[in-house]
C-alpha cells in the first residue's frame, strides 16, 4: 500500500503554537528526553538486578536511539513538490482535484512520511510510504469548494522511524492558489433554447433603417421633445419616441450592492442555530445572481454594466458587450460585502447614464425606504427595473404594506433570493430556481 489519506478533510488548520524551528527543537527534546529516561531506568536495573532480559531491552533501546539519530540527521532533502488542480476555474460548490508529485533526496530508506497541505480551511494529510523510493504520486479532493481566492498556507512534511518515537519535520515553501467563481443563479425558470431569462436581452438588429417602427416607441415622461417622432405618432395616435443607440441596443445595468448594512440579517429571518450553518449567505446569493445576469448578457450579445462599490468609486466596474472578461469573473470571485457606499449611492453613480426604456437589474439584502424612492423616481422616468433582493421590509407609514409591494405597483419586476418562503423578508413576485449552468471561460 503506497500511501493513504488521513483525514481527508479536516476543518483545522495547522497548529501554529511557535515558529517552525523553535516547534521542532522542543519536540526532538522531548522525544530524546523520553527516550533518554526510559534507558537510565533499563541501565539502572541491569547494573543493579542483572539478567539477560533487561541486557537485551538496554541493546534494543541503544538500537532505537542510534535508528533515531539516523533518521533526524538524515532525513529528506531538496524536497520538491508540484500540484496540478482541476478545473483550473472551479464554481461555488464544486470540488477540486489535486494531483502531487512529490520527489526528495535521502541516504536512507523512509519507513513513513505524511505530507499535510493546509488551505486555510480545510487540512488534508496524506500518509505515504516511501521505502527506497524518491518520486511520489498521489491525489486527492477539494470538497464543496467556497467562493473566493485559496491559497495553500503552508506545507508541512514529517517523517520517522517504524515505532515512531523519533521523527522529524520540515516546512515546504511552494505557493498554490485557485480562484473559485460564483456558480451563476438564474432566475424565472430553466435557461431557454436560444434565449435569455431576466435581466437578459435579445441581440439588436443594426440593419434597419431610420423609418423604422422598430425604432421608436411609446412616449415615457422625461424624454426630450427633439426625440418624438411626429409621424409614427401621427401614424398611430400617440406619441412616439426615437429609441437611441444605447436603448436600441437593450443596454442593460446591473447594481450590486455590496455594503455590510444590506446584508444585516432582519431579527424575524434568522434562523435557528441548527439551521444556520446549512445555509447560504445572502451575499453569496445576490453575487451568484449577478454572475447569472451577466452570463445571460453575454450569451445574448447585449451591452451590459456592472456598479458595486470599490476603487474607482463613481464608475462601472464593468461596461461592454461580448465575452465576459477574466477581470470580471475575478472580481466576482474576491468581491466581499465590506463596500463602503450604500445602495442609494451606487444608483446614483449608475444611473448617470441611464435613458427611458432601459433595463436596470438591482440586487441587494435587505430592501431600504431611501434606494426604493430612487428606484421609483426612475422607473416614473420610464426606465424598467429588475428587483433582486433576500429580505423585504414593511413600508414606512402604509400599514401593512411592503417595500417590495410598493414598488410591484409600479411596474418593477421582483425576484426573492432567499430559498425559505414564509414571513417578512421572504416573499416575491417570482421564486428562484437553478438552471443549468453553461461553462465560463
Amino acid at each position: 500500500m503506497p500511501s493513504s489519506s488521513l483525514n481527508k478533510q479536516s476543518p483545522q488548520a495547522l497548529p501554529e503554537h511557535a515558529p517552525p524551528r523553535i516547534g521542532r527543537v522542543r519536540r526532538m527534546l522531548a522525544e530524546w528526553l523520553r527516550m533518554g529516561v526510559i534507558a537510565a531506568v533499563i541501565g539502572t536495573l541491569y547494573a543493579w538486578r542483572g539478567g539477560a532480559a533487561l541486557f537485551y531491552l538496554l541493546l534494543a533501546a541503544g538500537f532505537l536511539m542510534l535508528g533515531g539519530l539516523l533518521v533526524q540527521l538524515f532525513g529528506p532533502r531538496n524536497v520538491q513538490i508540484t500540484r496540478k488542480l482541476s478545473p483550473p476555474k472551479p464554481l461555488a460548490g464544486d470540488s477540486v482535484h489535486v494531483e502531487v508529485e512529490l520527489a526528495f533526496a535521502s541516504p536512507l530508506p523512509l519507513p513513513w512520511m505524511i505530507v499535510a497541505d493546509d488551505w486555510g480551511g480545510v487540512c488534508h494529510r496524506e500518509l505515504l510510504f516511501p521505502g527506497f523510493r524518491r518520486k511520489l504520486k498521489y491525489d486527492y479532493l477539494l470538497k464543496k469548494t467556497t467562493r473566493g481566492v485559496h491559497r495553500l498556507r503552508v506545507c508541512g512534511i514529517s517523517w520517522g522511524d517504524i515505532p515512531g518515537l523519533f521523527t522529524g519535520s520540515l516546512q515546504h515553501g511552494g505557493e498554490a492558489s485557485f480562484k473559485v467563481l460564483p456558480k451563476p443563479l438564474y432566475m424565472g425558470g430553466p435557461l431557454p433554447v436560444g434565449g435569455v431569462l431576466a435581466g437578459g436581452v435579445l441581440p439588436h438588429n443594426r440593419e434597419s433603417g431610420s423609418g423604422d417602427p422598430a425604432e421608436t416607441r411609446d412616449y415615457a415622461p422625461g424624454d426630450p421633445l427633439n426625440r418624438i417622432h411626429w409621424k409614427n405618432s401621427a401614424r398611430k395616435g400617440t406619441l412616439q419616441s426615437r429609441v437611441q443607440e444605447k436603448e436600441r441596443g437593450k443596454m442593460t445595468s446591473i447594481v450590486l450592492a455590496n455594503d455590510p448594512d444590506s446584508y444585516a440579517s432582519p431579527v424575524s429571518a434568522l434562523l435557528p442555530r441548527s439551521r444556520r450553518n446549512g445555509s447560504t449567505p445572502a451575499f453569496e446569493r445576490a453575487v451568484s445572481a449577478a454572475m447569472g445576469l451577466l452570463l445571460s448578457a453575454e450569451r445574448s450579445g447585449a451591452y451590459v454594466q456592472l456598479f458595486t462599490g470599490g476603487w474607482p468609486e463613481g464608475h462601472a466596474r464593468h461596461e461592454g458587450v461580448g465575452k465576459l472578461p477574466v477581470r470580471v469573473q475575478d472580481l466576482l470571485a474576491e468581491i466581499t460585502p465590506g463596500g463602503e457606499r450604500a445602495l442609494e449611492q451606487l444608483l446614483a453613480d449608475a444611473s448617470a447614464a441611464w435613458l427611458p426604456g432601459m433595463s436596470v437589474a438591482v440586487i441587494t439584502g435587505r430592501l431600504e425606504e431611501a434606494a426604493a424612492r430612487k428606484l421609483a423616481q426612475f422607473m416614473l422616468h420610464g426606465v424598467k427595473v429588475e428587483l433582486y433582493y433576500v429580505w423585504d421590509q414593511p413600508s414606512p407609514g402604509r400599514g401593512h404594506d411592503t417595500i417590495s409591494a410598493s414598488l410591484a405597483r409600479l411596474g418593477a419586476k421582483l425576484y426573492c433570493l432567499d430559498p425559505m418562503p414564509g414571513g417578512m423578508g421572504r416573499r416575491g413576485e417570482d421564486r428562484h430556481e437553478s438552471a443549468e449552468t453553461p461553462k465560463v471561460r
